[in-house]
């Protein structure tokens, strides 16, 4: 089998390196966000299961800061992106079953919410030339997804 895309290979210059959950039924609304919302023309992407947790979980499950941080700061130095986007989501079952209970917060959102806002000054730190911004997807009744930024 052979595809042909209707996509061109796109060398223009990285605006963002994005982190988010590899969650299948996030990804459409995340694109949508990413390119609509946020305006990005071309980003690198790394989504993987529970999305930047491995930002702020170093001292509990090191491999996976360690493995998390590679592929960063490679995206980084390799983009030349000043910019880190950071998205988190409701229902994260990553975060669910693997996650929550290294938060004190009463609520899983409230939970990905403070592991969210911990991680900016890990990846300023980190990244002190870059801009880092969060945001926490939710479906509303209707199912629609809404981004709000995380301050």
């Amino acid at each position: 089998m052979q595809f042909v895309a209707k996509a061109k290979r796109n060398d223009s210059a990285n605006e963002a390196v994005v982190i988010h959950c590899s969650d299948h039924r996030f990804q459409q609304g995340f694109r949508e966000f990413l390119l609509e919302g946020l305006g990005l023309g071309s980003y690198a992407l790394l989504a993987i299961p529970g999305g930047g947790h491995f930002c702020t979980l170093g001292d509990l499950l090191p491999k996976f800061a360690k493995t998390g941080m590679q592929s960063l700061k490679f995206l980084i130095r390799r983009s030349g992106a000043n910019r880190i986007i950071l998205i988190a989501h409701d229902d994260c079952l990553f975060f669910k079953e693997q996650l929550q209970f290294f938060f004190t917060e009463a609520d899983l959102n409230g939970k990905q919410l403070a592991n969210l806002k911990r991680a900016r000054p890990v990846l300023l730190e980190w990244f002190p030339r870059t801009r880092v911004e969060l945001y926490f997807s939710d479906a509303d009744p209707a199912g629609s997804l809404r981004f709000l930024s995380v301050e």
